[in-house]
């Protein structure tokens, strides 16, 4: 298996948290009572602790963090926001560098419908901070393969407002040689407790499309 024991990473928001799992200072949403109400409740139920167990990998940091955006946006917590120093080097952990970083980053954005294109150094725009933080992953971890998530559609939204957002997704991957894993562009829904996070059904979901890609 390409993959085994292989160390992974991850960076995202809400939908990749589980209390006990992030750094320390890092909201999560599945935590308490709403690990009860989702049925995410373990690693296992998690849609990254079903692919890392499947290809055989092993988790390395967990960098998610709940309601954070790739962009410096106005209403952030500093450091939260994805493109920052703080966050890109923090992937790796006791000299430990990971093998494979999972980006799946820019619900918020496109929640919030921050600026998609702006100034080079703009990184309140989208397409500006995504680049800067794929620039400083592959700058403290150049051994890591990356895979670059476009956005994934619950059962009860409509999607088409991530559009923009995740062709942005696309053209950096394909800019920085990242891996693609195509969420938006799927037949499949996953379930949802709130029409975004996942329940332990809508995390299957993710798992199977991103394992039918690698």
């Amino acid at each position: 298996m390409k993959y085994k024991d292989k160390y992974f990473s991850i960076m995202g928001d809400s939908i990749s948290t589980l209390y006990g799992y992030n750094p320390l200072g890092f909201d999560s949403f599945y935590k308490y009572e709403m690990c009860e109400i989702s049925g995410v409740k373990t690693y296992k139920d998690t849609w990254w602790g079903q692919v890392i167990d499947a290809v055989g990998g092993k988790l390395l940091v967990n960098n998610s963090w709940s309601g954070s955006l790739v962009v410096k946006h106005q209403l952030c917590r500093i450091p939260s926001y994805a493109c920052s120093e703080e966050r890109t080097s923090l992937l790796g952990e006791n000299g430990v560098q990971p093998d494979v970083i999972m980006v799946y980053m820019g619900t918020n954005d496109a929640g919030w419908e921050v600026e998609i294109d702006g100034g080079d150094d703009d990184i309140a725009c989208f397409k500006t901070a995504y680049r800067f933080m794929l620039e400083r992953i592959k700058r403290n971890y150049p051994d890591a393969e990356i895979w670059c998530f476009t956005l994934c559609i619950s059962v009860d939204r409509i999607g088409g407002y991530m559009k923009d957002y995740c062709n942005v997704i696309r053209e950096c991957a394909k800019a920085y040689g990242c891996k693609l894993i195509e969420l938006y562009d799927q037949p499949a829904r996953y379930e949802a407790v709130d029409g975004i996070h996942p329940n332990a059904e809508g995390m299957k979901t993710i798992a199977k499309i991103v394992l039918g890609q690698i």
